[in-house]
């Protein structure tokens, strides 16, 4: 019997050219529902630590929660639509979707798992078609999203936690045939942990620890 294959797949600059997290702040500040100095200001911020690997997470959850704070999903759902539509869509790298789709002919089991925050991430994952679906969870209490996060982020350490949970619970006991596609150094203990870690046009400390461990480098236009 064949053993089941596991595809990984990180979402922003792995499948994205770009991050979904900070084009969302940007399209809320061309939309004009957010105060374009305070927000361009904090969502670089956030988006420099993350590269340097020192976000604090609760500092940027907040501030990325802030968004929708005090809403309820189907409030959002229209202007979600609309980013997906006009800013994700073209951020959407064909290369990476080709690598995808080779996967999924192959009957892989596939899972999107991505830092950001579940709010955004969902709605991206499922126009790619995935049916399994990682990010960080969001707080909710009488059917409003309270701005803030909800458990461990899907972020560096918490990723492989999270990922080893949703495995177990899909009777995937160990990372032996698994493939996981990441751009990021905070990836780091999952790509560790699988069997077949593949760096997507890496960042500068990826790429180091792909040549000293003698992982696959993918350069995708």
């Amino acid at each position: 019997m064949e053993r089941m294959k596991l595809t990984i797949f990180d979402l922003d600059n792995t499948i994205l050219n770009g991050d979904s997290d900070y084009s969302w702040i940007n399209f809320l500040i061309d939309e004009g529902l957010v105060n374009k100095e305070e927000y361009e200001q904090k969502n670089k911020y956030f988006y420099d630590k993350y590269y340097e690997g020192n976000l604090d997470f609760e500092e940027w959850a907040e501030f990325a929660l802030s968004t929708v704070k005090g809403k309820r999903p189907n409030e959002i759902k229209p202007l979600l639509a609309k980013f997906l539509k006009n800013i994700i869509e073209p951020m959407i790298n064909v290369y990476a979707l080709r690598l995808l789709h080779n996967h999924t002919h192959d009957n892989d089991t596939m899972l999107l798992a991505s830092a950001t925050n579940i709010v955004i991430v969902e709605p991206i994952g499922k126009r790619l078609g995935f049916k399994n679906i990682i990010a960080s969870e969001v707080e909710m209490h009488d059917g409003l999203y309270t701005g803030k996060p909800l458990g461990i982020p899907a972020l560096g350490e918490g990723k492989l936690v999270k990922v080893r949970e949703w495995a177990s619970q899909n009777n995937i006991n160990n990372f032996e045939n698994t493939t996981f596609y990441s751009d990021s150094y905070n990836d780091l203990p999952l790509l560790s942990a699988v069997s077949n870690p593949v760096a997507v046009n890496p960042d500068k400390k990826l790429r180091e620890e792909c040549l000293r461990n003698s992982w696959k480098i993918i350069d995708l236009p």
